[in-house]
């Protein structure tokens, strides 16, 4: 019972999360695009990639192994603290060589003269990201403090980017923005966990830091191969085609990866309590498993129509029509919504807590190698469109590498394809034919786009109730009891 009530609580505080973040994003997106303009956005962008490199780096393979390793140990103080510890040494030991080669190399580049301020202010993320160690508040599942901080550091990063970006040339402020909204509140997180280490300070040793070794370098080559081509698109498309390329390819790429982030929420607030359950009960592992997946596929699909199809009016309302370059990019990159999701219910949902992170990493790094290859190509002679192509493929190749894999290991849930999976396909392709009959009918304008994304959505919940699909009737049921 206190399972059940902990993950419906932390499932509410994540939507509070969406929906704080939604309208962060609605507020500030169509102000940056229209007063930095692609160019100025696409610098910051460009150096943001290189940064995250760095940032990768020193973080190994430690945020998702930390969350896996602090779940299990959250109930014995001295063994987590120890844990904390030594994983954080390890991070103080990568930060420095980082910061050797960031400013050693990169920084004296007569190609990044031009750039510095932007890496100065962007480089402050890998300390302060690496000392807030969020991985600890996510395998205590410490949703409410997440929340909270989450809510208050976008208010502060509103507030700052209207106060100081009016030109284009303002463009280290947003990079500042960017810090706020990735580590601001990073110092406090610090000063918890130093508490929590203080309080077991005669139980810390000895130190194991060896142990860690091989399961985060796992890891690392598996989050390094994804990052690849999440991230090298930018990069690639900077340096061959400019800056400005960077910036269409951000608005479409950055909107559609914002959602992403936030459906895949839903994996994320399971993964400690499934990490748990594998070991403890394997019978209500497969229960929570299948419900993660539901939620992932109703949340995913009609994202990937709603991208599809309101590619058009979307940019036009949060970049404007100095970004039309932009339409076709989201229309392409539009099936990552379901394609990331089912990646990351296979890689983080199933692989990882049953300790196969090693097929994860196998997968990624296939579709790293593909990606950086195929990548140079498609963006000479297509630009950012063909990195929009190339990315979609990219997840492709890794999952459908996973799922051989799990299919011949027989270790996806038996109900996977069921009836109410196919309901919720069936209520999704109801709304992409009625969606695109809309759009053809209604005319252009901001009324309009509003009008017809409502009646998108209404069709779609509508057909998941005439379809008697399972979580939205109980979802139905709970609201109309507490109602009454």
């Amino acid at each position: 019972m206190k399972r059940v009530v902990s993950i419906k609580s932390n499932y509410a505080l994540n939507v509070l999360r969406v929906g704080s973040g939604a309208a962060v994003g609605i507020i500030t997106m169509p102000y940056l695009n229209r007063v930095l303009g692609a160019e100025h956005i696409g610098k910051v962008e460009y150096i943001n990639t290189i940064i995250n490199y760095f940032l990768l780096f020193t973080a190994l393979g430690i945020p998702m192994y930390g969350i896996r390793e602090i779940s299990k140990t959250r109930y014995k103080p001295a063994e987590k603290a120890r844990t904390l510890v030594e994983l954080l040494l390890i991070l103080g030991i990568t930060t420095v060589i980082s910061y050797c080669l960031l400013f050693g190399i990169l920084y004296n580049l007569n190609y990044f003269a031009s750039y510095r301020t932007i890496i100065l202010i962007l480089s402050s993320m890998i300390f302060l990201t690496n000392i807030g160690a969020e991985w600890y508040f996510q395998g205590m599942e410490d949703q409410l403090y997440i929340t909270l901080r989450y809510v208050g550091v976008r208010i502060l990063m509103v507030i700052f980017m209207f106060m100081y970006i009016k030109t284009p040339q303002d463009d280290h402020f947003y990079a500042l923005c960017i810090v706020i909204t990735s580590c601001g509140a990073n110092i406090l997180n610090f000063i918890i966990l130093s508490k929590v280490i203080y309080k077991e300070k005669e139980d810390l040793k000895p130190l194991n830091i060896r142990k860690h070794i091989k399961p985060i370098l796992m890891m690392f080559i598996a989050t390094i191969s994804v990052s690849i081509y999440m991230y090298i698109d930018y990069f690639l498309i900077g340096s061959i085609v400019g800056d400005k390329y960077v910036g269409y390819y951000s608005v479409a790429n950055k909107l559609v990866r914002f959602i992403i982030s936030f459906i895949t929420i839903i994996g994320a607030v399971m993964l400690p309590r499934l990490s748990l359950l594998y070991n403890e009960d394997k019978e209500v592992y497969f229960k929570y498993l299948y419900k993660s997946f539901t939620f992932l596929l109703l949340a995913s699909l009609p994202f990937t129509v709603y991208f599809l199809v309101f590619a058009k009016p979307i940019i036009n309302l949060i970049a404007g029509t100095g970004f039309d370059a932009s339409i076709l990019t989201m229309r392409i990159i539009s099936p990552l919504c379901i394609i990331v999701s089912i990646a990351y219910f296979m890689g983080f949902l199933i692989l990882y807590p049953q300790n196969k992170e090693k097929i994860y990493t196998y997968a990624t790094v296939i579709s790293a190698i593909f990606s950086v290859g195929a990548n140079f190509f498609a963006i000479k002679y297509y630009q950012h469109n063909g990195a929009a192509v190339i990315g979609v493929l990219s997840e492709l190749i890794a999952i459908i590498i996973m799922f051989v894999f799990l299919r011949k290991e027989k270790m996806l849930p038996k109900d996977i394809l069921s009836v109410n999976t196919y309901k919720i396909v069936l209520a999704s392709l109801t709304m992409l034919l009625a969606s695109v009959s809309i759009v053809f009918f209604f005319p252009e304008g901001m009324v309009f786009f509003l009008l017809s994304s409502f009646i998108s959505w209404a069709i779609y919940l509508l057909m998941l109730v005439l379809l008697k699909e399972k979580e939205t009737g109980r979802i139905l049921h709970t609201l109309k009891f507490k109602l009454i």
